[in-house]
């Protein structure tokens, strides 16, 4: 797809209406099309369209940066662009509450019987009152934070889902330099990269591919050199049928330019979104499930248009909205989705204009105001001017939010005549002291010998090697051309300097490269990277329950959660599948109140974005509940949908190993149970108990048991304040019957998983003197071949034949590979197993309210694919997005290091057992400098302040033990017994900055040492707090502002802008972080009595004592390997 850089922001004054447009027209009274709009419009790069016309995706091909030079500022955008990392529609509430023991199972007695009071009586009409009072007593939606919406310039928050983690946007030293040849105004970079769709490689579903398109679209967005043209016959209204489940309406809808908005009944506030938070427009195929969905014809298909955007105001899992709608023909059908692209890109625009240092962005913003104000009574350019009182309203439309002293200070000081106003040169010298960084000229004034002439080329790849430690990769060369990039507009508005001087980095162009993408906080990665490693050695993005929006329980299932998931990067999907009555499968949560959705739905919805964001394989994981009619089906739809991308044979024959990430590019692999496993699962279960699959243990009318409690910390996502006491110990409890204990003897374990597929595991037991007849879904053979490298088997131990075969895949529940990790010998079984076959560990069933386990404790056993529940956006899945944020681990595909997939790190002594790990000693500080355009908690208004501090955790992979994790700096806020490790992060805090959410200044150096022994499994988050009294730390008034997480071994080194996040994972377009990041190399740890064997020394005693032995199992395991 050819993609051009968009107009200019800084030229595009404000939206007007078309004079063209002003003929009136009505839906009832449309007879002709009117002239401005005689031919269909093609829409602008950046489309937020997804269009398809049914054929299967092309291959990704590289996205086109256009570059620039980003400013010297205080607003700058946050430097890695924003990327969406989880969509707000399958996420927590706004309010930053975490679901509670989000990481942890809640004890059957609790969160179990609560689900078992819906099949009581009593309990059902309590909960029934309590909701029906919920509702009586619910206030409407105040229309506050609308009214405040409506004079808003633009976007805090890009919602746009085009977000890409693809190896082809990675080169931004190099690769993307080019672009910066280009003195064209436009888009600061990050803004840039967020404004092509799908980062350019969904050429077929683009707007651009509308079929009858024709270059129209200047008669939007630039008609005799005016911005935005929106013609007035939407002002005015036209009519448009709106589709639900229930009925379908012809209502006026009316679009409101100046608060860019849209809404149908301007009395109700739900019956409106507004521009800034639409997410996708879909048109086409790629709406064609909803049309079917409403059983609406296929002639509509064509004027039908679906809009999503978001509703922060929602619950959990209901944070998106959809609306459905048929123009009534395709004159209004182009005249809508076009107008809507074009308002939301220049809105945008205007936005990422604010980053830009020179004169022509500051016009654009002096001209949208000016017209505003005074565009019923024209003037002339010296009458134009902005009292005190206007510039603060400018202000906080641009999401400005400093005090108002510091704003009037600004004022006064470019009010150089007294007059009480500006003119359009005082309102410039306004606009570059409220851009000034002290900080950064701090640093800038360290690094330069001669700070008034500036940096010179040595000083700055001195700067960039021995501070930054840019990559080794990058030669000499291309680090000249970046300083050749950054200084050429300094040398352009030198007016007295000698052409033949050697150039120099002024102080604005150093802060252009500090916060531009390139000089980003995470690695990049290099072109001639590949994933050329067998599939098993790697670490696989993987979701569970993958169709589900909200909690498994009643939540929605729906095929936007399998985009959504697929746009994140997540190369392993679910799929649960049902019987459906009318002989089609469905796909939900079975035996619980969750919604259906046709199986061929999912599968279609799979099928157009399964490379939106790679090209490496995509895994569907196939849990199949389905007779053997509906399973012949199934496989008959994977073919169809699938197409060519589906595996259905070895790539090669006779093959040992499995194939790498790179023999699989654009191929989507089935796990599925075989046929003959299938087969073999029938009969009576053995004598330790019956146990049922686990689909139905999420059911409300499952039976509580006792659970473990077996825990992370009670560590927020962004909700409550973290409290300065220790976690609550919680206790380790066993099953709560003897009969329900994991039978693990001589190597062999017999647990809840050894007669499950990919389903959440019974995790209660019968009693035991009832033998029960499993009747499982027996896999046909047509379904069950297409399983090439990735079929399921049942595991029951690993001396069975299915466990040495290559392509063989275990699936266990997280209570079964805990279990297994609890027995030394079985463990070592364990880990050696997980460096040659594929692992599949997914959530617990009795997380009823889709929270999520510690990623962390699976990775270090070697795990290939830990599913989560991607809906639910807590501490896990945060793990998991910086798990996969970095260089190519932006693929879905992370190499796992040496010591878990090489099995030579695997060490015994002389008797078979095995040798604990070593350790390292990681060591790093980070120094919290400042921060940029800190978000303001809800509830707060424009002119109130906020007392921000900012909370730094520490993650690691090891059991929870004193001395795990140490440091110094800040306030010391970890657990008070000095326990850190797996459920107890070690976590300090910076001082408290007095009202100053603007450019607050912290200066605080946290170091941090561990040891660990994975210190690949490392990850570090920020949290920015907004504490109510402005003194305190704790307090449950204090609120998470914003957050960030990433896995240590990816962070750059050096000074970096870190982006921040709301509680959706969405980024803020201009909240940051500005941190200097210093890390130290790993050290082995030596101990003293380890250094003169006294351990095993001691070892070998207790052994002889004991007369402690390999089991046979293990010993024949360990001779055969």
């Amino acid at each position: 797809m050819t993609t051009t850089s968009p107009p200019a922001a800084m030229s595009s004054p404000p939206i007007t209406s078309s004079p063209m447009s002003q003929t009136s027209a009505t839906f009832a009274s449309h007879t002709s099309q009117p002239n401005y709009t005689s031919a269909p419009m093609a829409l602008p790069m950046g489309s937020m369209f997804s269009w398809s016309s049914g054929t299967s995706s092309p291959a990704p091909s590289s996205p086109h940066h256009t570059g620039m030079d980003a400013s010297y500022t205080s607003l700058q955008p946050s430097p890695e662009g924003p990327q969406g990392r989880a969509p707000s529609i399958a996420s927590s509430s706004s309010t930053f509450q975490l679901p509670e023991a989000a990481m942890s199972i809640p004890p059957g007695q609790g969160a179990m019987s609560e689900a078992m009071s819906i099949s009581k009586g009593s309990g059902l009409i309590r909960r029934l009152s309590r909701g029906a009072a919920n509702r009586l007593s619910r206030r409407r939606p105040s229309t506050n934070n609308h009214n405040h919406r409506d004079k808003s310039s633009g976007p805090a928050i890009v919602r746009r889902r085009s977000d890409s983690y693809g190896p082809q946007d990675q080169e931004p030293l190099d690769h993307d330099l080019p672009h910066l040849d280009s003195d064209e105004e436009g888009p600061i970079d990050g803004i840039r990269e967020l404004m092509t769709p799908l980062d350019g490689v969904r050429e077929a579903s683009s707007a651009a591919s509308l079929p009858g398109s024709s270059d129209t679209s200047t008669e939007l967005v630039n008609v005799a050199g005016v911005g935005p043209v929106v013609p007035a016959i939407l002002k005015n209204g036209t009519m448009l049928t709106k589709i639900t489940k229930r009925r379908r309406k012809v209502l006026k809808f009316i679009l409101d330019v100046d608060s860019a908005k849209v809404y149908w009944n301007s009395d109700k506030p739900s019956k409106r979104f507004y521009i800034d938070d639409i997410k996708e427009i879909r048109v086409g195929a790629d709406a064609r499930n909803y049309r079917e969905e409403f059983q609406m014809p296929a002639d509509c298909e064509s004027r039908w248009f679906t809009i999503l955007y978001a509703d922060d105001e929602r619950g959990k899992g209901r944070s998106s909205k959809t609306v459905h709608l048929i123009a009534p023909d395709s004159h209004f059908f182009n005249l809508w989705t076009a107008t809507l692209e074009h308002i939301w890109k220049y809105r945008i625009d205007m936005m990422a204009s604010l980053a830009e240092r020179r004169e022509k962005s500051i016009k654009a913003h002096w001209n949208r105001e000016m017209a505003r104000i005074f565009a019923s009574q024209p003037r002339s350019e010296g009458d134009k001017r902005l009292t005190c009182e206007m510039v603060e309203s400018l202000c906080r439309g641009l999401h400005i939010y400093c005090s108002k002293s510091f704003m009037r200070e600004q004022f006064h000081k470019a009010d150089r005549d007294h007059t009480g106003s500006l003119d359009f040169a005082g309102f410039k010298d306004f606009i570059k002291r409220l851009k000034a960084r002290d900080d950064i000229a701090t640093v800038f004034h360290d690094v330069a010998s001669d700070p008034a002439e500036g940096l010179t080329k040595e000083e700055f790849m001195d700067f960039l090697l021995n501070t930054q430690r840019a990559s080794v990769d990058m030669d000499r060369a291309t680090l000249e051309t970046l300083f050749e990039k950054f200084t050429r507009k300094a040398r352009s508005d030198s007016q007295s300097g000698d052409e033949d001087a050697a150039p120099r980095l002024k102080l604005g162009a150093f802060a252009a490269f500090l916060t531009s993408p390139r000089n980003p906080a995470l690695l990049t990665a290099r072109q001639s990277q590949t994933l050329d490693r067998p599939l098993n050695e790697y670490f696989i993005s993987s979701s569970h329950n993958t169709y589900l929006l909200g909690r498994q329980v009643a939540g929605e299932s729906s095929t936007e959660a399998y985009i959504t998931a697929l746009q994140r990067g997540c190369r392993c999907v679910e799929v649960d599948c049902w019987d459906g009555a009318d002989g089609r499968p469905v796909v939900n949560h079975g035996r619980t109140l969750t919604s259906k959705v046709l199986f061929s739905d999912c599968v279609s919805a799979i099928s157009k974005n399964a490379f939106l964001t790679t090209y490496y394989p995509l895994i569907i994981s196939l849990e199949v509940h389905c007779c053997p009619e509906q399973q012949v089906v199934m496989a008959k739809i994977l073919r169809t949908c699938l197409g060519d991308a589906l595996l259905l044979e070895p790539l090669m024959t006779n093959a040992l190993n499995l194939p790498s990430p790179e023999d699989l590019k654009y191929r989507i692999l089935i796990k599925v149970k075989t046929c003959e496993t299938a087969a073999e699962d029938g009969g009576v279960m053995n004598d330790m108990a019956s146990i049922r699959r686990g689909r139905s243990a999420s059911s409300p009318l499952a039976r509580p048991v006792t659970m473990d409690n077996a825990a992370l910390a009670d560590t927020p996502l962004l909700s409550s304040p973290a409290s300065t006491s220790p976690p609550s110990e919680r206790s380790h409890s066993t099953w709560s019957h003897e009969t329900s204990k994991q039978l693990i003897t001589n190597g062999t374990v017999t647990s809840n998983s050894s007669v499950t597929d990919d389903s959440d595991s019974r995790e209660g037991f019968a009693s035991v003197d009832r033998k029960r007849k499993r009747k499982p879904s027996k896999i046909v053979k047509p379904l069950g071949d297409l399983g090439v490298y990735t079929r399921g088997h049942k595991f029951n131990s690993f001396g069975m034949p299915e466990s040495k075969s290559y392509n063989h895949v275990f699936s266990f529940s997280e209570r079964t590979f805990e279990g297994l990790c609890k027995d030394v010998d079985t463990k070592a079984q364990l880990d050696r197993h997980n460096m040659r076959y594929l692992v599949r560990v997914y959530p617990s069933g009795y997380r009823i309210n889709s929270s999520n386990f510690d990623p962390n404790k699976f990775w270090r056993r070697g795990a290939q694919m830990v599913a989560l529940n991607w809906q639910t956006y807590d501490l896990a899945v945060q793990m998991n997005d910086a798990m996969f944020a970095a260089g190519t681990d932006r693929t879905g595909y992370v190499l796992k290091p040496d010591e878990l997939r090489q099995i030579r790190h695997l060490a015994y002594d002389h008797t078979g057992a095995p040798i604990k790990k070593q350790k390292k000693v990681v060591k790093f500080s980070i120094k919290v400098i400042s921060a940029q355009q800190l978000p303001r908690p809800k509830g707060v208004g424009p002119d109130q302040d906020i007392d921000p501090y900012v909370e730094f955790e520490t993650f690691c992979a090891d059991d929870k033990a004193k001395g795990v994790a140490v440091g110094r700096g800040g306030q010391d806020a970890s657990a008070r017994n000095g326990m850190s490790g797996i459920g107890s992060p070690h976590r300090r805090r910076t001082k408290i900055v007095q009202k100053n959410g603007f450019n607050p200044v912290f200066n605080d150096e946290l170091t941090v040492s561990l040891e660990t022994k994975f210190p690949s499994l490392v990850f570090v988050r920020w949290t920015v707090w907004n504490s109510a009294d402005g003194r305190s730390y704790g307090g449950d008034k204090n609120r998470a502002l914003a957050t960030f997480i990433a896995k240590l071994s990816s962070l750059q080194e050096g000074y970096r802008h870190i982006p921040l996040f709301n509680s959706n994972g969405e980024q803020f377009l201009f909240s940051t972080l500005f941190c200097k990041i210093t890390k130290e190399e790993s050290l082995s740890v030596e101990r003293e009595d380890l250094k003169f064997g006294k351990v095993e020394t001691l070892k070998q005693i207790g052994r002889s004592v004991f007369s402690r032995t390999a089991t046979p199992e293990r010993k024949s395991s360990i001779e055969e390997q």
